[in-house]
């Protein structure tokens, strides 16, 4: 996962280049028999309800990961920014470039009603907004 992990955060560095900043990129695995992570991003530039938002993850994602790799995940999240889970995370930590939190899955469990095994955050932060004054 390390190597796969490494891959992730250079993908992070390249969206946020390409289309600004991300406010959260983790990957979560559920309890499931399968062992598939669930990759959740939530950015301003990221609409939920488009598919075009999801093509410009996956896109990347496939431009750097190997099948292999790809096999390991289930399905993408994009999260609008006021949503509670966004809230949650950016309560929870902050996390910049380079860095990567790994997260026991018990307190997002507790929070979310459903069993997570384990978490991996990569991008984790509040963007504040300008003021001209």
């Amino acid at each position: 996962m390390k190597e796969i992990l490494e891959k992730f955060k250079s993908i992070v560095v390249n969206l946020e280049k390409d289309h600004g900043p991300i406010l959260i990129f983790a990957l979560f695995l559920r309890e499931d028999p399968l062992e598939k992570w669930d990759i959740v991003v939530s950015a301003s530039w990221l609409n939920p309800g488009d598919m075009n938002a999801y093509n410009t993850i996956i896109d990347r994602f496939q431009g750097v990961l190997t099948e292999v790799d790809l096999m390991q995940f289930s399905r993408v999240v994009i999260l609008d920014d006021n949503d509670p889970v966004v809230s949650f995370l950016q309560d929870s930590c902050t996390i910049t470039n380079g860095h990567i939190e790994t997260f026991s899955g018990d307190v997002f469990s507790e929070k979310f009603k459903f069993t997570i095994k384990s978490v991996y955050v990569l991008r984790c932060q509040k963007i504040q907004a300008s003021s001209d004054d």
